[in-house]
């Protein structure tokens, strides 16, 4: 293969995103790019239309590389778009291939950050269009499938809330048609259904952990740690952005994460997205993180009294109350920071109690389709190894296409 040493100055051109201020930062159908791999939140405008390669300017996602075909609003990112005639998906993999570069060239003191000069400084060995083409079609295979098995679990997650709103929001449960209802604290409910405040289900909490980059003899336990940027990833099943880190064996030990253990974002919090959300610990991402991880200092970890409560129908309540901003009335906004006032909201919130049997039966609905999720995140899992086995060989050259 044959191959030219070019400057990235001679393959792409970049663009700034576009600031965005809180008032005009509401809910609309298009996602707003930070750079990283969810959209941070959606406005009612976008600033880009088709494809597009962006690359995260600054905060811990600085340098991620991200490919977006639909309109988008770029905020704090860079645009990046291929020039002289250079391939569109090659060159978004050249620079997922740089990625590791691209944070080592990372520049500022208190926040990483990324510059164009960084990128444009860059050097890379460039094929012809034509191999470039090929080594696009090869990568963008994987993750066409992956985009797909994303689709089959985003059609899966649907399928469960919307069987918890169809039984416990608009109270079609089975037997509902002959159920009475009376007024409690919170609405009308059905007869069987109760009130009680989440001090009375709650059998255990305590807050995250965030222990040391390195190794020492204080810190001498390894546990990889959920942080509340990973729950929308953990719920599809990948557990890749986890970091792992060194903790004390006593701070491991009361906070280890046990199946069914509900994680409540407690701090850091914006306007646009209120802390307060939930993510429940599956046994499947216990196994895959080797029983060792905890959740992260700026989140709580919660265990529910299983005879009172299924684990599984209180964090679809949580998602309920944060869905709803039911949750914002537990928020607290000091330094531009929004924080959740958790002990209030344990002495304080309440949650609404079917009968056991009927959460017992939602759990028999909806752990299979969670099970359904972890077959096909562990499909994903090994399309990405793979993948990424093979993009390096393919932009050295290595690997013939």
């Amino acid at each position: 293969m044959s191959l030219e040493l070019k400057k990235f100055s001679q393959i792409v051109t970049i663009k700034k995103g576009e600031p965005i201020t809180k008032a005009v930062a509401n809910e609309g159908p298009y996602p707003v790019i930070l750079g990283g791999k969810e959209p941070a939140y959606y406005i009612d405008r976008f600033n880009h239309e088709g494809k597009a390669i962006v690359v995260s300017r600054s905060g811990a996602s600085a340098g991620y590389v991200s490919l977006w075909n639909e309109p988008i609003f770029i905020t704090d990112g860079f645009l990046v778009e291929p020039i002289n005639g250079n391939h569109f998906e090659y060159v978004y993999y050249l620079l997922k291939h740089y990625g590791k570069i691209l944070r080592d060239l990372q520049n500022g003191a208190a926040i990483p950050h990324v510059t164009p000069k960084t990128i444009y400084g860059m050097r890379a060995y460039v094929p012809s269009f034509s191999t470039q083409q090929r080594i696009a079609t090869i990568l963008s295979t994987y993750d066409n499938l992956i985009e797909v098995n994303n689709k089959r679990i985003r059609v899966l997650e649907q399928m469960a809330e919307n069987l918890y709103k169809e039984w416990f929001v608009r109270f079609r449960f089975p037997g509902h048609e002959t159920a009475e209802f009376y007024e409690s604290r919170i609405g009308k409910l059905p007869c069987a259904f109760q009130v009680m405040k989440n001090k009375d289900v709650y059998e255990y909490y305590i807050g995250g952990g965030w222990g040391n980059d390195d190794e020492d003899k204080e810190y001498s336990v390894p546990a990889y740690v959920i942080r509340g940027t990973d729950f929308p990833r953990v719920k599809r099943g990948d557990i890749s952005s986890c970091p792992l880190r060194y903790h004390k064996a006593s701070n491991f030990s009361a906070r280890k994460l046990k199946a069914n253990d509900i994680i409540i974002e407690v701090s850091g919090g914006t306007a646009e997205q209120p802390v307060g959300r939930a993510l429940i610990v599956t046994q499947d991402v216990i196994d895959r993180l080797m029983g060792r991880v905890i959740c992260a200092s700026f989140c709580k970890q919660v265990r529910v009294n299983s005879a009172a409560v299924s684990p599984l129908y209180y964090y679809y309540w949580m998602k309920f109350l944060y869905d709803t901003r039911i949750i914002d009335r537990f928020q607290l906004q000091s330094t531009g920071i929004i924080n959740f006032q958790f002990e209030f909201f344990i002495n304080n919130g309440e949650v609404m109690l079917p009968p056991i049997e009927l959460m017992q039966q939602f759990d028999s609905l909806v752990l299979p389709i969670m099970d359904q999720i972890s077959i096909i995140a562990k499909q994903n899992e090994n399309l990405i190894k793979q993948r990424d086995l093979l993009l390096p060989r393919l932009m050295s050259g290595k690997l013939e296409v």
